[in-house]
């Protein structure tokens, strides 16, 4: 999964064209939008926007669901953890023995929303990374003031976490060619736990080496970098931002007032 990062400045659309900066200023502003929005039929209409414009990337549908898979089935726990322990108007009774568990009307108001969020906020994080390189993501947010620290730690964790991905299915393979896969699920679950406490054991060891690195180059937190972005935004790219900005406040105001 990790891999689908990796060739996305190959791909042609509208969304691969825009200006990076205009592409991560109009997601991440309509992530935090739709996680505030209240109604959920805006919500939903903000997802179901999202996944028609996925096509028009050029990139199989499928990428897209298996990203979603792990978003969704932490959603689905909290919709259904929420319809039990949230509200005051029970809708139906589980018995389960003496006991009896009601299903709240304002928990599956409120977990249907909170499941709509979680899911819009994925989806469009996924058209970010599929349609713009880490790079300019991450030098956007150093234009919009986010600290240098914060900005360093995320390129570092985003370019080395494939070395880490290799190391683990390295290690995997090691194990499977010891036949470890025709073991008990309980021998399975403790190899899969030394894989996972080798790695991190890795990426700690490699982690420090690559600090001491950066502080013998003379490194801090008050270093200063080439710009990135050299040219100013094209007028036509201001002008689909304006116009997507547009369209976020007319939902925040129908939010309101409607």
């Amino acid at each position: 999964m990790l891999g689908d990062f990796k060739n996305i400045s190959e791909k042609h659309s509208f969304l691969h064209s825009l200006d990076g900066r205009v592409k991560t200023i109009v997601f991440l502003s309509t992530i935090i939008i739709a996680a505030c929005l209240t109604k959920w039929y805006l919500v939903a209409g903000i997802w179901i926007a999202a996944l028609a414009i996925f096509p028009t990337l050029h990139i199989p549908f499928w990428t897209l669901v298996k990203r979603l898979l792990m978003p969704f089935s932490i959603a689905w726990l909290v919709f259904l953890s929420l319809i039990f322990t949230n509200g005051s108007h029970a809708m139906f009774i589980i018995h389960i023995g003496n006991i009896s568990i009601p299903g709240y009307y304002e928990g599956l108001k409120l977990g249907f929303l909170i499941l709509l969020r979680i899911m819009t906020a994925v989806t469009l994080g996924s058209l970010l990374s599929f349609s713009t390189s880490m790079i300019e993501i991450l030098e956007t947010l150093r234009l919009c003031k986010i600290p240098n620290t914060i900005i360093d730690l995320a390129a570092m964790m985003y370019r080395y976490v494939f070395i880490l991905e290799e190391t683990a299915h390295s290690m995997h393979r090691a194990q499977v060619s010891r036949m470890s896969d025709n073991t008990s699920w309980l021998s399975r679950a403790k190899d899969a736990g030394n894989v996972a406490g080798h790695v991190l054991i890795k990426s700690l060891d490699r982690s420090i080496k690559i600090y001491n690195a950066m502080l013998s180059r003379g490194y801090n937190e008050n270093s200063t970098s080439s710009d990135f972005y050299v040219d100013a935004v094209p007028f036509s790219h201001i002008v689909y931002g304006v116009l997507f900005g547009i369209v976020l406040i007319v939902l925040v105001l129908i939010n309101i007032f409607i």
